[in-house]
């Protein structure tokens, strides 16, 4: 099936005296490394400090903040669209309902930044840049590499919730059509599953991952994919019509052994003090996927009457990773496994896969939409300039 894009409701459009206005600011909002030096030195180090202070306050608030950036930047581009609230036009992005949406605490972030930064620079930072460099800076704070983030875009005046649920893959998607969807914005199949590495921090609800447990044709309900050992443990986090949060990557990093930490990526700032099973940016969600014990790269369990690998991926499209050959290989990849199936010595420092990181959420974080009608700086990231 081809997918097509959602149509817009014609009463949503810009009048020509606004579209004019808009060219002007598009024309004068460039794009780099250095692009608020002048401008609004402090932004970035607001940006910073608010987002270390949030994470120390609930270290949650990491995951939230990179799970709003996806959502953001795949639906209209990285336009800030997602943090726009709900209007008499209907609703936003932020309401669609689809599984796994962005958690309030992130959006009160960027609120609490936006702040910061207005008082001392006012309308010259735009909300779609501070997601971006909070996205950045929450991922370095739980271990992860660093990067430099070019800034300059414009926040967006349209947020559709239909769109929202045309773009974003859900959590039981199947390979193919991941595949499909990170096309559609001219990601690889690589960028896909180097994406879906963001499940190694944050948590989802039991509502989303219910029908893998209770549902599925595997015995006692349970998908015949998902590993029997840590079924049993979601299960006891999650009963039937339970609200609780679990983590999507329980254990944190592998290679920590008696409390320390790994050697630093190069450019990495520092570790959080309380980076813990669940809150560490590392391999290990990968060698989860993978169904592989971490040290000796052997399968921990399968099935034998289904001859399927039993995989600890906590979401159904985590485990969908390991359903082709390409997806198998890439999952490998990331995980550190050699071609011999064994732990690779040399990737002990969560190689390749904070390399591969790093270029696809470069690649992410500049995704435009060209049907977009131009773009501001909000004053207010929940609303666009009246």
């Amino acid at each position: 099936m081809v997918l097509s894009r959602p149509q817009e409701n014609p009463m949503k459009s810009l009048s020509f005296v606004s579209l004019l206005f808009v060219g002007l600011i598009v024309g004068v909002h460039g794009h780099g490394v250095d692009f608020y030096t002048k401008e609004c030195p402090e932004a970035r180090g607001i940006v910073q400090s608010t987002v270390v202070a949030a994470i120390k306050k609930n270290v949650d608030s990491a995951g939230a903040l990179w799970n709003l950036h996806y959502h953001d930047c795949f639906v209209r581009g990285c336009d800030g669209s997602i943090l726009l609230d709900s209007s008499h036009y209907g609703p936003a992005e932020k309401d669609s309902g689809v599984p796994d949406s962005p958690k309030e605490i992130a959006y009160d972030i960027i609120d609490e930044i936006k702040y910061a930064v207005e008082k001392v620079c006012p309308v010259t930072v735009s909300c779609a840049d501070i997601l971006t460099l909070a996205a950045r800076d929450a991922i370095v704070e739980l271990g992860g590499p660093e990067w430099k983030v070019c800034s300059g875009r414009l926040d967006g005046f349209i947020s559709y919730a239909n769109e929202s649920k045309f773009y974003m893959p859900g959590p039981s998607a199947d390979y193919q059509t991941l595949v499909q969807k990170f096309a559609l914005k001219g990601l690889t199949e690589m960028d896909m599953v180097v994406l879906s590495g963001a499940h190694t921090i944050g948590k989802v609800k039991c509502s989303v991952i219910e029908s893998s447990l209770y549902n599925s044709s595997g015995p006692c309900g349970v998908d015949p994919t998902l590993d029997p050992t840590y079924a049993m443990e979601l299960k006891a986090q999650c009963p039937i019509g339970s609200s609780n949060l679990v983590f999507l990557d329980p254990t944190g990093d592998d290679t920590s052994v008696n409390g320390s930490s790994p050697p630093p990526y190069p450019g990495h700032r520092r570790l959080l003090a309380t980076r813990s099973a669940g809150n560490t940016v590392d391999k290990n969600y990968y060698v989860r996927v993978s169904g592989k014990n971490a040290k000796t790269g052997r399968a921990t369990s399968t099935n034998q009457n289904l001859k399927v690998r039993n995989s600890k991926g906590t979401l159904r499209s985590d485990r969908n990773l390991m359903s082709t050959k390409s997806g198998k290989a890439l999952v490998y990849r990331e995980a550190g496994f050699s071609k011999k199936d064994l732990a690779s010595a040399a990737d002990k420092e969560n190689q390749p896969f904070f390399n591969d990181l790093v270029k696809s959420m470069e690649k992410l974080s500049t995704l435009k939409d060209p049907s977009s009608p131009g773009g501001e700086v909000r004053c207010n990231c929940r609303s666009i300039n009246l």
